[in-house]
């Protein structure tokens, strides 16, 4: 049992250090067509920060191991908002751009709602994937186009958090293909592992998948959400975590239910896990009203609920 926990813990940091690289090298092709570092900062880090996601559902879906997938997107969606943005504001208070209440925070809310009419099906199958890449391209459209609508103190932060590379094509080139050898190769460790460890402890790779391989793969965000909380960036933490829950329902588990179409008849998921990653969603929207500000407190009622909430998970699943 040790070593397939070893190996997880292995796993999940090659994810981690292939998903820098790819992030790194594909910012810089973006500088090199003249594409802003606020953009860059909005899409392609932003969004960077799941590809351990995209590449533990891949190779899942490969695999045949697509409780793990399905489990892995909602699981790191609760953890989002959790863990993630429950820390981000423990660190330091998160001040609230309206337009986060208004427009991102609805859209998670929406595609969220979505997932779960379109999971009552019983399964998610090709067109649905299809359905869902769609509105990810869409929405990827709209950041683009009102990316020059944003508050110049966003702009600001973003472009400091993402300062320009000014790296030769070779190096750039040479970022890009350790990235995705490194995300595959973290992915194929995690899936292996953690099918093991559900094998070892009687649990389903449904529930290994919302607890263990989900916090492993939003490492990336918790780093990148805490770091910016830190340094006073809140537009950047919270943005983090309302881009990464949209990406992984509508890009992950689109891409994940077009290689694969994704059984939702898994206990749990229908009346308690995706339910519980729409209220953590929704119960965002009064304590981001309030002040528009996420506070300490906000911060630990999130974490609480998220402790209760795997508690309840292990309990049930007699793990």
């Amino acid at each position: 049992m040790f070593i397939q926990i070893l190996i997880l813990a292995l796993g999940v940091a090659i994810l981690a250090v292939g998903a820098d690289f790819f992030v790194k090298g594909a910012s810089s092709v973006a500088e090199r067509f003249g594409i802003s570092q606020f953009v860059i900062g909005l899409v392609i880090v932003g969004f960077g920060t799941s590809t351990p996601e995209l590449a533990v559902n891949i190779g899942a879906a490969i695999d045949g191991n697509t409780d793990i997938a399905i489990g892995n997107v909602v699981g790191s969606n609760i953890a989002n908002v959790g863990i993630i943005l429950a820390l981000a504001a423990l660190v330091a208070p998160l001040a609230v751009q309206l337009r986060m209440v208004r427009v991102e925070l609805p859209i998670v809310i929406g595609v969220s709602l979505l997932l779960w009419a379109l999971a009552s099906m019983g399964q998610l199958v090709r067109w649905e994937g299809l359905v869902m890449l769609a509105g990810f391209g869409v929405f990827m459209a709209y950041l683009v186009k009102t990316s020059r609508d944003e508050p110049k103190t966003v702009q600001v932060e973003f472009e400091e958090e993402n300062p320009k590379t000014h790296r030769g094509m070779a190096w750039t080139a040479g970022l890009i293909v350790l990235g995705l050898v490194g995300l595959m190769g973290g992915a194929h460790l995690c899936v292996g592992a953690a099918v093991s460890l559900a094998k070892m402890w009687g649990m389903s790779e449904l529930v290994i998948g919302l607890t263990i391989v989900a916090v492993g793969t939003s490492l990336p965000e918790l780093a990148s959400s805490v770091m910016a909380a830190w340094r006073g960036h809140a537009d950047i933490a919270i943005g983090n975590v309302l881009g990464s829950n949209i990406y992984n329902v509508l890009c992950v588990l689109g891409i994940t239910s077009v290689i694969t179409p994704l059984p939702t008849t898994a206990p749990t998921l229908m009346w308690l896990d995706i339910p519980v990653m729409i209220a953590f969603s929704v119960i965002l929207v009064p304590m981001m009203l309030i002040g528009l500000k996420i506070t300490r407190w906000n911060g630990a009622l999130l974490l609480l609920g998220y402790v209760a909430y795997v508690a309840y998970l292990l309990k049930i699943s007699g793990a």
